[in-house]
């Protein structure tokens, strides 16, 4: 459902609800593209925070004016949208899947952002947290594009272990 910009999701979580409300951005890092996707949960609800950039492309990750420039795109995205906190997952640094240098350099210069708290969210741990709070959430009905799709259901979980989190310390 679209209003005011903004999907809502409907997904309660099954736990004791708080009045916790945080805003976030999960990022997916593939090659020389940023997938966004912005969230807020307050009172077990998600909401899609609607955003006028889904992805950020790097045009050139060995010229550090264009490193400034992604650096400066993102941090503007992340106050124009009042984000307080990006969450990442990390990317294997050997083998068949590792990540990119582009992709490292992008995560440091995000990183480098003085307005947001970072977290990144390793592969075992992204793993574990699929198992203790499982996204009942179809989507295809987000509306949001299908490269979206690993950076809604990393920042899903992070924020369901957040607030779990924040139940459990009330």
């Amino acid at each position: 459902m679209l209003t005011d910009n903004k999907v809502v999701i409907i997904a309660k979580l099954s736990l004791f609800m708080v009045s916790y409300l945080m805003k976030i951005c999960s990022v997916e890092l593939a090659g020389n593209e940023v997938n966004l996707c912005f969230l807020s949960l307050k009172d077990g609800i998600f909401e899609l925070i609607e955003c006028r950039k889904r992805k950020i492309t790097l045009a050139s990750s060995t010229e550090a004016y264009q490193m400034r420039q992604f650096h400066k795109e993102f941090a503007q995205l992340m106050q124009d949208y009042k984000i307080e906190h990006v969450v990442i997952k990390e990317r294997l640094t050997k083998g068949k899947f590792s990540g990119s240098s582009t992709s490292f350099k992008a995560e440091a210069a995000i990183q480098l952002v003085d307005s947001v708290e970072v977290s990144m969210v390793s592969q075992t741990y992204y793993k574990q947290l699929l198992l203790d709070h499982p996204i009942f959430v179809d989507f295809s009905e987000t509306g949001l594009k299908k490269f979206q799709q690993n950076a809604f259901t990393l920042g899903c979980l992070f924020l369901n272990e957040k607030a779990a989190n924040n139940a459990i310390e009330l």
